[in-house]
């Protein structure tokens, strides 16, 4: 768990950001001999593709400035240089209230005045989702670019949404590297995640500094074990409407076919032995065997073998759902707890020292994410073990198991940073340090093996089996390899009272 978050990725604030774009300027302004405004424009033109930038100025220089609108225009004989108006409002030097009056690109000598420069901007760049790859100058006929250098003479608020902009265009068009924002709305980290990495394990799961856990390929929440589409499955059909609920719960009188898995329909037959399914197969509603294995040499009926509680599916799916519920609980708990710890370290910052915050604060998001994966296994339990009783008995072991083992991790951190709180001794913060960093990698190491488990399908609750023999809705017992239902938590043959004993066969003799 704690390897993902150090994985192929890296968390970077918007400053983070701004110091990468900064040096990425920097360095082909002073290769090259261009002004780091022109850079500035080349590299949202070419979408922030150093290479491709360099490639393009090696080649011909003069060529890219020109497309990209940085030379300057051949003036039109007929243009009146004289004319001191705006282009847009037509107000003169005398009308503009500004100080600097009537301003114009770099490359061109259109003029505008600062209220028509903004609202240009606001119009045509600033309010707009999708990122303009080249600004121009406001003259419709005119290509001249504008960048920083124009952007300079105007007021500081055009200068901040510019520079927002810039970020955004290097955030959101970046070609080179692989951004995304983090999905909490309130939070203003982004994750940079490293091309030369295609491990697809790491690229599920990406943990914010804000404590929010996401998948990288959907952008929802994190939602290992299950797939992309399963999540989206997940949430947007099953958990969306009541209606959509019922519909995946079936009746209450209702059982599952040991033969073909369909459900059977119980009402009206409560007082027979033995149900009809759609496949013409006969069993009896209480052991969920067949009805031939009820009756004797002679052919006469004889009580069941072995009787076991038949499980209804609805009362599985229900479950299912309330286990996410309490799951989804648990971990806004946890989050709660993470922000409660964050707000007191914050007001009593000499409480614990700073590696010791760092070691409290890694150990409380392991726990958030911990939380997050049991909620998912809910989601699992619907998509993976709807027909395999055996599968989902096995899963809800799992996750019983998986959650107390959680919640003794959850006690020791609270208590080592009581204690870590009281240390004085060099000897007393060293022993909390090791004790706390062990615990975390152990739970870490549990929920990764957990996780694996599922994704592997629960391989686990199978026994061997054997080429040549059925496959499918079948496991082999690994004492006769005789091929028994998952309906069957023992094996058929070996379990028969009929069948001869391993005493009986071992004395045997071929004399």
């Amino acid at each position: 768990m704690e390897e993902d978050r150090q994985g192929p990725y890296s968390v970077l604030s918007r400053d983070d950001f701004k110091e990468k774009m900064k040096k990425q300027i920097d360095e082909i302004s002073e290769i090259f001999l261009v002004s780091k405004s022109d850079v500035t424009v080349l590299l949202m033109y070419l979408r922030w593709d150093s290479l491709r930038v360099s490639e393009r100025l090696s080649e011909n220089k003069e060529k890219l400035l020109s497309e990209s609108g940085l030379k300057p225009l051949v003036i039109d004989p007929e243009f009146d240089a004289s004319d001191s108006s705006c282009g847009i409002c037509f107000k003169t030097c005398d009308e503009i209230v500004d100080d600097d009056g009537l301003i114009s690109t770099m490359f061109c000598s259109h003029k505008f005045c600062k209220t028509c420069w903004r609202d240009y901007l606001q119009k045509n760049l600033f309010s707009l989702e999708t990122n303009q790859t080249l600004i121009s100058c406001p003259d419709q006929d005119c290509r001249s670019a504008v960048g920083p250098d124009t952007i300079e003479k105007l007021t500081v608020e055009d200068k901040e949404m510019y520079e927002k902009y810039v970020l955004r265009s290097y955030i959101e068009e970046n070609k080179v590297l692989m951004i995304k924002s983090c999905p909490v709305s309130s939070c203003d980290y982004f994750i940079e995640f490293h091309e030369d990495e295609t491990d697809e394990e790491h690229s599920l799961n990406v943990v914010c500094l804000c404590g929010h856990t996401f998948c990288w390929r959907c952008k929802l929440e994190s939602h290992r074990p299950v797939t992309c589409n399963n999540a989206s499955d997940w949430l947007s059909t099953v958990l969306t409407s009541d209606e959509s609920l019922s519909r995946s719960r079936p009746k209450t009188d209702t059982m599952l076919c040991p033969n073909c898995f369909s459900a059977v329909d119980m009402s009206g037959s409560k007082y027979l032995r033995f149900l009809i399914c759609t496949c013409r197969f006969r069993f009896c509603w209480k052991c969920m065997r067949s009805e031939e294995s009820h009756k004797n040499e002679a052919g006469f009926y004889r009580a069941c073998l072995v009787p076991v509680a038949p499980t209804r599916r609805a009362d599985l799916e229900v479950s299912s759902g309330n286990r996410w519920k309490d799951c989804e609980i648990s971990m806004e708990k946890a989050k709660c707890d993470l922000q409660a710890f964050d707000i007191y370290i914050n007001k009593e910052p000499g409480v614990l020292r700073g590696q010791d915050i760092r070691i409290v604060r890694e150990g409380m998001m392991l726990i958030v994410q911990c939380r997050q994966v049991l909620k998912w296994t809910c989601a699992y339990d619907h998509f993976h073990t709807e027909y395999e009783i055996s599968k989902k008995e096995y899963l809800r072991f799992l996750q019983d198991n998986a959650t107390t083992t959680l919640q003794s991790y959850v006690k020791q951190l609270l208590d080592e940073t009581k204690e870590a709180s009281y240390a004085e001794t060099y000897e007393e913060i060293g022993n909390f340090r090791d004790r706390l960093s062990t615990a975390t990698s152990n739970i870490g190491n549990y929920f990764y093996l957990f996780i694996k488990n599922l994704q592997d399908g629960l391989v686990d609750v199978k026994v061997n089996s054997y080429d040549g023999c059925l496959v499918g809705p079948y496991w082999f017992c690994d004492r006769c390899t005789f091929g028994n239902t998952w309906f069957d938590k023992e094996c058929k043959m070996c379990c028969d009272p009929t069948a001869s004993t391993l005493e009986e066969i071992s004395g045997l003799s071929l004399n």
